[in-house]
């Protein structure tokens, strides 16, 4: 083997070893309770606890209208008036740093 050689193994462990180390790191939140905050137009809307128990937020602006689900200990965006509706495509999130944004409506939740 040549130098360039070790030196592209140790870069591509460390890279490797870059994108690994936050899963195993993680930090299991089954003990306790969950939250979500939502935001619109930039102001602190609502906290809410992400449940077991299902059930729905609705959401309206004079920008427009949007319902979250929240259930499995997660929250959805299931029905909004955006043009785009990219918003419905961040399907169910229940992790930790996971967003929706429905930027037309000016919505976030995290």
């Amino acid at each position: 083997m040549k130098k360039g050689d070790i030196w592209i193994g140790v870069v591509l462990l460390g890279v490797l070893a870059w994108f690994i180390v936050p899963f195993l790191a993680k930090e299991e939140t089954s003990g306790a309770s969950a939250s979500a905050v939502i935001t619109v137009n930039g102001e602190h809307y609502r906290t809410v606890e992400l449940t077991e128990s299902a059930h729905e937020i609705e959401i309206e602006t004079s920008r427009g209208y949007n319902l979250l689900r929240i259930s499995h200990n997660g929250i959805e965006m299931i029905e909004a008036d955006c043009p785009d509706q990219l918003c419905l495509g961040f399907g169910h999130v229940n992790r930790k740093g996971g967003t929706i944004v429905c930027l037309p409506n000016r919505i976030f939740v995290e």
